[in-house]
């Protein structure tokens, strides 16, 4: 025989355990309300029909009510109080044994437990004497709201004597505490109204209207770059393996001022929906973020940064060169070629055909409508070679040289036999001599540049 067995034997009979205990730990639970009756049909039931089912049940009540958490007590007296009104007359013989009745009074002199639970036994208890006050066999549980009511008077008794008043600490503190919402409530109430009445008088922002706004944008957009260039060339000016950036003045004044630029530049771009001004807006707001980029990068590292790395960044965020960068270059080019001496040969090479000729500064430049116009313009005047084409050639030789005009002969009978010797393409002029008259009939025709005005009066005269 085992030790539990000869201790069962020796000590008193085995205790039954059945379905009842078991429903009793399963209404008992944390699961269920307080007040819930779910399950308590299939408990009386259980118990109306197992002989030993009331005994059961009330040692299985008492364990609860003696050793259970505050919640178990309760749900404990809702079942004994549900039992009582269902259960058969066998119950309510062996409630009233005295064991249970017992933990009842020990409950209600017990000034440590629950007071829900406290409460909750004399509403029971006061039910049972109200229904069983003229049935002497239930005298003992009729009595038992008389004991608790007197163990509750010397309880209050002892927390007078000590100076506690429960009941008066209690509606005390529940006083406080609805007063304090109140304040609260009419505190909130308050700020509510002074936040409303200030956004009334506060002035509205005006809606944006690009065509009216459209100034504070231009110039939104040159702060914005001024800014961005200020921060690089402070950051620039500063020698980092001596100064730190975040105890430069300078530096620091134009970070402040490029971030309070910025903003206003995000908000238009969130704004303007014109196409011409929303690119310059966001690569104006790039070339800020570039700049604070720059500045974290130099301040996060903490170690001085190589020249190179340095220009690369600033190359990162300078403006890109655009039309005016590129005129410059080409006029650089030409100025560079014309000290090279090469200038002078291209300008004095023959244009290709049909090509017109520009000079090299006016290239790539654009007069719009004006300039379209100018192709059904004569061609601009320009010096030619002589060699250019045979009918230019003609008319150089047609107009002469300020020697065939001159007066002085050449000695020279070379020159006499050659203007003399076959055809010519030169104009043949009038040699000049020294005989005025003669010179004057010889070719009536022609007119000498350089005769005397008044050789006809004269001739005429003689």
């Amino acid at each position: 025989m085992s030790a539990l067995s000869f201790a069962k034997t020796a000590f008193g009979k085995e205790k039954p355990h059945s379905s009842i205990t078991d429903w009793v730990e399963i209404l008992t639970g944390p699961n269920l309300a307080e007040e819930a009756y779910d399950g308590i049909p299939e408990l009386v039931e259980s118990i109306n029909l197992q002989p030993t089912g009331p005994t059961e049940a009330s040692r299985a009540l008492r364990k609860k009510l003696k050793h259970g958490n505050p919640h178990q007590q309760y749900r404990a007296l809702v079942l004994l109080k549900a039992l009582v009104e269902n259960c058969s007359p066998k119950f309510l013989a062996a409630f009233s044994d005295g064991t249970l009745t017992e933990a009842l009074r020990l409950i209600g002199s017990d000034i440590t437990v629950n007071k829900r639970v406290k409460k909750k036994l004399l509403l029971v208890l006061s039910s049972w004497k109200e229904q069983y006050a003229s049935d002497p066999s239930m005298s003992l549980v009729a009595g038992l709201y008389k004991q608790c009511r007197v163990s509750e008077r010397r309880e209050q008794n002892l927390y007078d004597l000590v100076g506690l008043n429960v009941e008066e600490e209690k509606k005390r503190i529940e006083k406080q505490k609805k007063k304090e919402e109140k304040l609260a409530l009419k505190e909130r109430a308050r700020k509510e109204e002074e936040e409303r009445r200030k956004n009334k008088n506060k002035p509205k922002r005006v809606p944006f209207n690009f065509e009216r706004d459209r100034p504070k944008v231009i110039e939104s957009i040159s702060e914005a770059s001024q800014a961005s260039s200020n921060l690089i060339n402070a950051i620039t000016l500063v020698n980092i393996e001596k100064e730190k950036l975040q105890e430069n003045a300078r530096v620091q004044d134009c970070l402040a001022k490029a971030k309070q630029v910025r903003k206003s530049i995000v908000r238009y771009v969130q704004l303007v929906e014109n196409e011409e001004l929303i690119g310059t807006l966001i690569e104006t707001n790039e070339r800020i973020m570039n700049a604070l980029e720059m500045y974290d990068q130099l301040t996060a590292s903490g170690q001085p940064s190589s020249t190179d790395s340095l220009a690369e960044r600033l190359a990162s965020t300078t403006i890109s060169t655009g039309e005016v960068g590129r005129l410059q270059e080409k006029q650089k080019a030409v100025i560079q070629q014309a000290r090279s001496g090469s200038y002078r040969e291209e300008v004095d090479s023959s244009p290709e055909p049909g090509a017109v000729h520009v000079h090299p500064d006016l290239e790539d430049l654009e007069f719009g409508p004006l300039g379209s116009s100018s192709q059904r313009l004569p061609p601009p005047m320009r010096p030619k070679r002589v060699s250019d084409d045979d009918d230019d050639e003609d008319e150089e030789e047609r107009r002469g040289s300020l020697s065939d005009f001159s007066d002085y002969e050449s000695s020279d009978e070379e020159t006499h036999k050659a203007r003399a010797a076959g055809p010519s393409k030169r104009r043949d002029y009038v040699t000049v001599s020294a005989n005025d008259s003669l010179v004057a009939f010889a070719n009536p025709g022609e007119e000498d540049p350089f005769a005397d005005p008044f050789a006809d009066s004269a001739a005429v005269k003689r």
